[in-house]
């Protein structure tokens, strides 16, 4: 488990294929992950445990810290949080705030980045800009629309000529971050320690994107987990993609239907396509897959974690994991190991024994 601070909860079909190599409190809720989160509102906090699904927003950071010792917060026969060992008393602290489906974390991206901003501030050791800079940083081509007190640098970030609108939210650029040339950015945003912005990009709030990671192109609402690459030009948008992905050149994704209704979106537990009441959904992706240049997705595609997505037509909205291509052909388990050790390497990161273990034994219950 990924701290000591989460319940022992069973994994949710709706969150598939974002949880098949990870645990659910791992994915991100705004820029860092639920267990960054709950780990540092915890840390004084040894005894209260939490719903691995359950977002550290500031209503529920509030109602966890207020249980009193030996007390539990119900709902609907699920234990959401627990204050010590003894479940003899259960209290009423109204409905929680869940992560539900891979949707919400689209949705609710710009909770997420707002509900951890004051954390991160600390945890980046940010710096806010002020009113006095705006020339100053003007002189530089460095436009802002908007609040300049809305912008928060880490140390080392880089911040280079471009349009940056903070009518909507904040943006975080953050340590040894940067935004190369041209680029203009709508908040709320939040670019990862050490991952690149790259020239002319075009993003659209709210958008987050991981650490170690390299975008470039238009995104619109997406939320990028760490290590992964969409490096060239190419539409992503209300879209989630794992660790370790690389979208190739011009790759794109539909996020609204022709007809404007809503979208049926892919059910793990049914094995069908159903409607969730949205209308608007793009590419939801796995850990460690990959797509060729030129990769056109239709509206609300999953692809499972570690694919490879390659050939003339366009894919079917359901890829399992290990996929090779888009026919049914399965990835060689080594083969695709090889691979993703190749790509950690290059950001000098090792695989670890307990995560090539899951990858095994995902592989081994898809065949």
């Amino acid at each position: 488990m990924t701290a000591s601070c989460f319940l022992d909860v069973d994994p949710n079909f709706a969150l598939y294929p974002l949880n098949v190599f990870r645990d659910e409190p791992t994915l991100h809720f705004g820029v860092r992950s639920i267990a960054n989160q709950w780990q540092e509102v915890l840390q004084s906090k040894p005894h209260l445990r939490v719903h691995t699904r359950l977002l550290p927003t500031a209503s529920n950071v509030r109602r966890v810290l207020s249980l009193a010792a030996d007390t539990a917060w119900k709902r609907n026969d699920s234990v959401v949080a627990v204050h010590g060992g003894n479940l003899a008393t259960e209290v009423e602290l109204g409905e929680p705030e869940m992560l539900r489906n891979c949707g919400d974390l689209f949705e609710q991206v710009a909770q997420g980045l707002e509900a951890d901003l004051e954390r991160l501030k600390l945890a980046w050791r940010l710096r806010t800009l002020s009113e006095d800079e705006r020339d100053a940083w003007a002189s530089r081509g460095i436009v802002v629309n908007g609040a300049m007190d809305r912008i928060h640098l880490g140390p080392g970030a880089k911040l280079r000529d471009g349009s940056y609108n903070t009518e909507s939210g904040d943006i975080v650029i953050g340590p040894s971050a940067e935004v190369m040339e041209g680029c203009r950015i709508r908040g709320p945003f939040a670019l990862g320690e050490g991952s690149t912005l790259r020239m002319g990009s075009l993003v659209y709030g709210p958008t987050t994107i991981g650490k170690g990671c390299k975008v470039g192109g238009e995104v619109s609402n997406v939320v990028i987990h760490d290590y992964s690459n969409k490096a060239h030009g190419g539409f992503l948008g209300n879209s989630v993609l794992g660790s370790w992905c690389n979208l190739g050149a011009e790759t794109t994704c539909s996020n609204l239907k022709n007809t404007y209704g809503h979208i049926a979106e892919w059910n793990a537990s049914s094995q069908s396509f159903e409607s969730q009441g949205r209308t608007f959904c793009g590419l939801i992706m796995g850990d460690h897959s990959k797509t060729a240049i030129h990769t056109a997705f239709s509206t609300a595609t999953v692809v499972g974690p570690m694919c490879n997505v390659f050939g003339d037509a366009t894919p079917p909205r359901h890829l399992p994991p290990f996929s090779w291509g888009c026919e049914g052909e399965t990835h060689d388990l080594e083969r695709a190991l090889d691979t993703a050790r190749k790509v950690m390497a290059r950001r000098s990161v090792e695989m670890p024994e307990a995560v090539e273990a899951r990858i095994r034994q995902a592989f081994g219950e898809r065949s």
